[in-house]
C-alpha cells in the first residue's frame, strides 16, 4: 500500500481468450482508485498487447524476467514487496500446472514463489481442462497452499461447447478484490446481519401500481461493507435496477407485505438488523381488471402497511441491534429522534433526500447517524460506497467497542 492508502494490486494474464476480459478488470479497478501492476506471461501476449495494459493501468507491465527495470534484474521480487493482493485472471491450466509444483520459469511463476501475501485466481479453460485429473490436483494443491478463487459461472465457452471454465466477470473479480482487500472488522466476523433495501410494489391493477424513487443503492453498499468486514448478509430486496453484491444471500421481494414477511423471519436469528428499505405505507386493493379512465372516480382506498421498523423494535432482544433508517426533506433531526423514540431503535441513519446530487437515484450522499444517547455523528458527502464503510465502522464502535 502507498503512502496515500491507496491498495496496490499485481493483475496477471495468462494466455487463453478469456484475457479479453481482463483489459476491463483492470480499467474497473483503476476506476476504483487501486494501483495496478500488470504482468503477462509470453503467451498472454498472443492475445492481448501490452501497451494496452499500460494504457489503462499507467504502469509498464512485466513480462520477463529478463526486461529488468531496476538495477540486478530482482523485478519479480521487489513489485511483490509492494503488493496488496496478486490477481491471476485468467489463470490457465498451464500456469496452474507451474505454479502448483513450483516452477519459475516466467516472470509471473517467479514472482507467485516469492510473494508472500494473499494470491487471488480466476481459472478459465475448457471444461474437459477444468475436470481433468491432473487440473484438479493442481487446484487442490494451490487452494491447500491458501490461494484464494473467484469461479465464473457455467455458459457458452470459447470453443462453442456449453459447461463450466468460463472465467468470472471482471465487476465480479472486482467485487471479491474489494473484499480481500478491505480490513475486516473482529467484532463483525460472523455475525448475522439483516438488511433492506430498495423500493415495495403496491399494485393498483394489473397494469398501475404505487411505488417510489428508491434504487436501493444505500442498503446495497451496506450489505458489502458488512460482508467485507466479516459478517454474513442477508439482504431483503425490492425490484431494483443493480447487481446484487456476490456471497450475500439475497432475497427478492416486491410488496411491503411480503418485505415484511421475509424481515420479521430472518430477524429472530440477526444480531445487527438494518432496515433502510423504503416499504410502502399504505397499499390499495388491487382491482382484477385493469381500471378504465371512464370508470375511475379520483378516489383510491388504501390500507397501512404493517410497520417493520416498529414490529421489531417491539420484539428487539436484549442483545440485537436494530437500526433505521429516515428520508427526510425537511426538520430531519426532529423526525429522526422522534422515529428512534417511537420505533424503540438502537440507531437511526437519516438523509435529506431532498438536496440536490443527494438521497435517491444518485451515487452520493450526506447521512446523520442519531442514537439513544450520543451526539449526532456525520457521515458524506461522498460517495455511498464509501459512506457505508464508515458506517459499519461507527456501528461497531458504537456496540462493541468499550
Amino acid at each position: 500500500m502507498d503512502e496515500l492508502g491507496k491498495k496496490n494490486i499485481g493483475l496477471a494474464i495468462c494466455g487463453g481468450i478469456a484475457a479479453f476480459k481482463t483489459a476491463e478488470l483492470a480499467s474497473l479497478l483503476v476506476k476504483k482508485g487501486y494501483h495496478v501492476f500488470p504482468i503477462m506471461t509470453p503467451t498472454a501476449t498472443n492475445f492481448i498487447q501490452p501497451l494496452t495494459l499500460e494504457a489503462l493501468t499507467w504502469n509498464p507491465v512485466f513480462i520477463s524476467g529478463t526486461d529488468a527495470r531496476t538495477p540486478g534484474g530482482m523485478d519479480h521480487i521487489n513489485l511483490v514487496r509492494s503488493l496488496d493482493l496478486l490477481v491471476i485472471a485468467p489463470l490457465t491450466a498451464n500456469t496452474c500446472a507451474k505454479l502448483a509444483n513450483g516452477f519459475a520459469d516466467h516472470f509471473l511463476s517467479a514472482a507467485y514463489l516469492a510473494y508472500t501475501g494473499q494470491t487471488l485466481v480466476c481459472p478459465a479453460m475448457n471444461t474437459a481442462m477444468l475436470e481433468h485429473p491432473a487440473t484438479v490436483r493442481n487446484l487442490d494443491t494451490l487452494k491447500n497452499d491458501g490461494v484464494r478463487f473467484c469461479m465464473g459461472e457455467p455458459g457458452v465457452l470459447a470453443c462453442g461447447e456449453v459447461g463450466v471454465g468460463r472465467m468470472a466477470e471482471p465487476a465480479v473479480i472486482a467485487e471479491y478484490i474489494d473484499e480481500l482487500v478491505s480490513p475486516s472488522l473482529p467484532d463483525m466476523e460472523g455475525e448475522k446481519v439483516l438488511i433492506n433495501a430498495g423500493p415495495t410494489i403496491e399494485d393498483l391493477d394489473p397494469v398501475r401500481f404505487l411505488s417510489n424513487r428508491s434504487t436501493g443503492k444505500m442498503g446495497f453498499a451496506l450489505a458489502r461493507a458488512f460482508r467485507n468486514a466479516g459478517a454474513n448478509v442477508t439482504l431483503v430486496h425490492g425490484p431494483v435496477n443493480i447487481p446484487v453484491p456476490a456471497r450475500v444471500r439475497a432475497i427478492p421481494v416486491r410488496s411491503a407485505e411480503e418485505m415484511a414477511e421475509q424481515c420479521l423471519s430472518h430477524a429472530v436469528d440477526s444480531k445487527i438488523v438494518v432496515l433502510s428499505a423504503a416499504v410502502a405505507d399504505f397499499t390499495p386493493q388491487p382491482l382484477p381488471l385493469k381500471l378504465k379512465k371512464s370508470e375511475f372516480n379520483g378516489i383510491i382506498n388504501l390500507t397501512p402497511t404493517l410497520d417493520i421498523l416498529k414490529t421489531l423494535g417491539a420484539k428487539k432482544t436484549e442483545h440485537q441491534i436494530l437500526i433505521g433508517f429516515a428520508a427526510e426533506t425537511h426538520d430531519e433531526e426532529l423526525f429522526a429522534l422522534k422515529k428512534l423514540k417511537e420505533k424503540n431503535a438502537d440507531l437511526i441513519f437519516c438523509n435529506q433526500v431532498g438536496a440536490e446530487k443527494y438521497g435517491f437515484a444518485s451515487d452520493e450522499n450526506v447521512i446523520t447517524a442519531y442514537s439513544q444517547d450520543k451526539e449526532a455523528s456525520h457521515f458524506g458527502p461522498g460517495l455511498k460506497e464509501d459512506l457505508a464503510q464508515g458506517m459499519v465502522q461507527y456501528i461497531q464502535s458504537l456496540f462493541f467497542e468499550n
